[in-house]
Order: C-alpha cells, then structure tokens, then sequence
C-alpha cells in the first residue's frame, strides 16, 4: 500500500539520520585518537567520512532515491571497518562494531537488502580478521577467532528472523486493517487505496474504470423479520456472491451497513451495468439457506459511475454512483441504473 510505503520511507529516514549525525561525532573522535596514534591514513579517512554523513543530512529528508543513498553511506562505512581490520596498528577491539553491520542493514534496507549488505561485509569481515590477526607473530588463539566469527553470523541470524517475522505480522496487520471483519472482503479504507493504484493503471494504459454502488434491497425487515445474527449471515451471502464473480483486477467492497462497492478495471460505462446486472441476477436467483429450511431471497439496487466522465477522484464517483443507486430504490428497487442504460431494460412499446 502506497501510504505504509512512505511510512516505511519516513521511519528508515529517521533512523538514516540518526545514524548519520553518530557517524559524524564519533567520526570526528575516533578521527583525533588515531591521529594521536600515528594512524593518519584512517585518521584521514574517517574526517572524510564524517563530513560525508553530515552533507548526507541534507539530501535525507527530502531524496526520493532513499535506498540508493543508503546502500552508498553503508557501503563506504562498512568497508572502513574492514579497512580498519586489516591495519597492523589497531587493535581486534574494532571487531566490536564489526557486529553492528546486520543490525544496521536490517534497520535501514529491510529484509533482502540487510541479507545481502550482512552477507557480504560480515564474511568480508571475518576473511581480514583471520588474515590480521590469525597469521604472524601475534596470532590469536584459534577459539577466540571462532566464537568472534560465531557471534557475528548469529547476530546476523538473529536479526534476519526477526525482520522476516516483523515483515509477515505487519503484512497481516495492513491486510486486517484493509478487511472488512464481518464479510471478509475489502472495508472503505482499502477502497481509497485500491482506487488509487487502479486510477493510475487506468491512466497509464488508457483502460476504462468503473465504480458500482449497491444496496441490498429492504435489508431492515430481514433484521426485524430473522434478527441480526441472519442479517449478518445475509450480508456475509451478499460479499460471497459479489466477490466470486469478479477478475483479480477487481475489488468488492463493504462500504458500511448493507451498502457494496465495487471496482472494475477495464470496464465502460456499459459493460460495468451489464456486469452489475448479472452480479443482480445471480444474487436474486441464489437465496441464503437458513438452518431450518427456509430459502432468504435477497436483491439489490445499483449505481455505476466511470472515471472521467463522472468525476475524476472516489468522492466524485461514489456521490455519483451513490445518487443513481437511490433512482434505482425509487424506480422500483432490484435493478441498476447507469446514465446511458439501465437494468433490467424497459420493454419495447407495442405497436
């Protein structure tokens, strides 16, 4: 959904800055102590850096090449610790941050991204620690080596498990939210977002898009008359019934109360009545079997509205849409009514 995208991209930039104002302090810092020590080709690097991370600040916010940003800042700053590795005059202390490489790719790359970015600098890591550190006059005891190297993959590990879990419930908790909890289909706020992404499909392709607007016919007397534990189980037959029929372009809808919406890409104004028309018929032909036998016959009243020659954002069409389902109730209700047809079609004049 395009809104939790830039909610994504708007947290990601928080964290981005966040760690870019650290890069530039600590940058600074570790730049002065290893040019204390003589270090001055890392000491140099790192002032580099830290200026980098801080003219970074200004194209954050705003940039809408986020990821490619960000896989840059990572990259040079992960590969100035394994730089840092491999110096004779640091100390394998440096290893340390070596550990916050999956943390931050996760953080800032999400799944896949943070895999690869993990992948790739924590084995490239763990390579120039062992040739620093596991060869020559001061090598290291081959354990210490091996619970470094096991720390660091496990941390990895741990950190892609939980961005998989973090990605799966907050896919499920967007598909809840976007779900209508008593039908099982869309609700309105999944609507708005659905219209969007159809409208720009519509545009891009030259495809017709259609709204229609339906009420079930009566609905209050099937509540008086059964109660609202039928009602709703006629409500639930009703979003069976328009959800079935429809491609997987498409999308039904409970708007609220008794009231459907559905999209239909690629339908004119014609063809969604016609569509609607048969979601009508079938709904009129197939009542809801009540546990003691009894055959609830059901229908609706529709409206259709069409991009562009009915307005051009979902208020419009559904006000539209809205108005032609009322004509529909007020010509006699089970039918549908569109602004060139109308549904079932009058019978000819006899002569």
């Amino acid at each position: 959904m395009a809104k939790q995208l830039e909610q994504n991209q708007s947290h990601r930039r928080s964290v981005l800055r966040a760690l870019l104002w650290l890069t530039f302090v600590f940058g600074l810092i570790f730049a002065g102590l290893n040019s204390y020590r003589g270090m001055y080709l890392l000491a140099g690097l790192e002032v580099a850096y830290a200026f980098f991370a801080l003219s970074l600040q200004r194209v954050v916010p705003t940039t809408r090449h986020l990821v490619a940003w960000t896989v840059a800042y990572l990259v040079l700053f992960f590969c100035m610790m394994v730089f840092a590795l491999l110096l004779p005059k640091t100390s394998f202390t440096v290893f340390a941050w070596i550990q916050t490489i999956p943390i931050i790719s996760y953080l800032l790359l999400g799944q896949r991204g943070g895999l690869w970015m993990s992948l790739i600098f924590v084995t490239a890591a763990v390579i120039a620690f062992n040739v620093r550190y596991m060869t020559g006059e001061n090598s290291m005891d081959a354990l210490i080596a091996t619970n470094l190297a096991f720390s660091s993959f496990a941390v990895m590990l741990f950190s892609h498990i939980y961005e998989r879990s973090r990605t799966s419930n907050e896919a499920r908790l967007i598909e809840l939210a976007g779900t209508d909890n008593l039908t099982g289909i869309a609700n309105r706020m999944r609507l708005g977002e659905e219209f969007l992404r159809l409208r720009s499909q519509a545009e891009r392709s030259g495809m017709a898009l259609s709204l229609v607007v339906v009420d079930l016919d009566m609905f209050k007397r099937v509540n008086d008359q059964y109660g609202h534990d039928i009602g709703d189980q006629a409500l639930q037959h009703a979003a069976h019934l328009l959800s079935g029929r429809l491609r997987g372009s498409d999308l039904a809808c409970r708007l609220g109360g008794e009231e459907f919406a559905v999209l239909l890409l690629g339908a004119d104004h014609h063809q969604a009545a016609s569509l609607a028309d048969q979601l009508r018929q079938q709904l009129a032909t197939t009542p809801l079997q009540l546990a003691d036998g009894t055959a609830l016959q059901m229908s609706f009243s529709g409206g259709v509205a069409t991009l562009n020659d009915d307005g051009a954002d979902l208020s419009a069409l559904l006000k539209v849409a809205d108005k032609r389902m009322y004509d529909a109730k007020s010509g006699g209700r089970n039918r549908i009514v569109a602004a060139t047809s109308s549904f079932p079609e009058a019978a000819p004049a006899a002569d």
